[in-house]
């Protein structure tokens, strides 16, 4: 294995349009960098450049830093390659508490800054995994991707896309910071986690948000009970995914935003023992709160002989 690259300061990729940015390991192993620099500049700086590619690359941060890869656009007119298609596979950040953020498409000049794509990466001990800022930073794609150990895996300005993968020991799984593009989050399971979901607000704005084949284990459910906390009018689809199992406290999805909210509920199972007797949706204002109710099954009491029931619909009274 070849020995780690250590930095002190932030290795700036300026003016690039394409191609890996770091050597692979000779010996075929992973590449290796220790990060030894100042908390007040990341470990990577993205600037006005497109397609790069890092991949099979560990990222050990020693001291902190305000973020392991920052992607931005510092100027802008003809010439200027913009911000865009950046490829990470297979990596792996230990942030060791000291990293504000795992990767930060910031704003500087709120133009590109899209199509991300992240395969098999893991961010352990960021503050925050992925920070996706501006309203052109959109259409991002995580797979199989897995953040421990933080407070907020994904926080974003407007769309991307998380399918499969796993977020576990945090606060809130993602954070949608004002209303934007569609967002589709699909077959990721949250362990360990106050919230899967909260969105910024309230406000009437709308921002389709789907729940698709979803796991949320309520071990360490927040305080106010919720799972989903949506302020936004929404519409939040939620189908074929699981809250809750055995014996947990009973999440729900919140709807606790102003004026007309809309929420889709089909397929699911919300699997803590006595969930068949609390409605998973509670309304802040329940006669703005438009509902659309499919089939779902709910867990009886423990030890009953008849596990589960199903139902397709609540009233607005059991909002509450």
């Amino acid at each position: 294995m070849a020995d780690p690259i250590v930095l002190t300061d932030t290795l700036h990729v300026r003016d690039r349009d394409g191609g890996r940015v770091l050597p692979l390991d000779p010996d075929g192993g992973r590449t290796r960098v220790v990060w030894r620099g100042s908390a007040a500049v990341p470990v990577f700086a993205i600037e006005d450049s497109r397609d790069t590619i890092w991949e099979h690359l560990d990222v050990v941060c020693e001291t902190p830093c305000e973020a392991v890869w920052i992607s931005e656009r510092t100027r802008t007119g003809p010439g200027t390659i913009p911000p865009t298609m950046h490829q990470f596979r297979d990596i792996r950040v230990f942030g060791n508490g000291a990293a504000r953020r795992g990767f930060w498409a910031r704003p500087t000049i709120d133009e590109n800054n899209e199509h991300m794509r992240f395969d098999c990466c893991s961010f352990y001990g960021c503050e925050t995994g992925w920070e996706f800022q501006g309203q052109q930073s959109k259409e991002h794609l995580l797979v199989h991707c897995r953040f421990e150990s933080g407070k907020v895996a994904v926080r974003a300005d407007s769309s991307f896309q998380w399918i499969g993968g796993t977020c576990a020991v945090c606060e809130c799984g993602v954070f949608l910071a004002r209303a934007g593009d569609p967002v589709v989050i699909r077959g990721v399971g949250f362990e360990a986690c106050g919230c899967v979901l909260v969105t910024d607000g309230p406000t009437t704005a709308s921002q389709p948000v789907t729940l698709d084949g979803v796991r949320f284990e309520a071990d360490q459910l927040a305080q106010d009970g919720d799972a989903v906390r949506l302020k936004h009018a929404g519409p939040l689809v939620i189908t074929g995914s699981r809250f809750g199992g055995g014996n947990q406290r009973v999440p729900r999805i919140g709807l606790v935003g102003v004026g007309e909210q809309t929420a889709v509920i089909l397929g699911n199972t919300f699997g803590a023992f006595g969930a068949h007797r609390v409605c998973p949706l509670r309304a802040q204002n329940p006669p703005e709160a438009r509902a659309h109710w499919g089939r779902n099954f709910y867990t009886r009491d423990e030890g009953e002989a008849r596990n589960s029931e199903s139902r397709t619909t609540w009233a607005s009274r059991f909002y509450r």
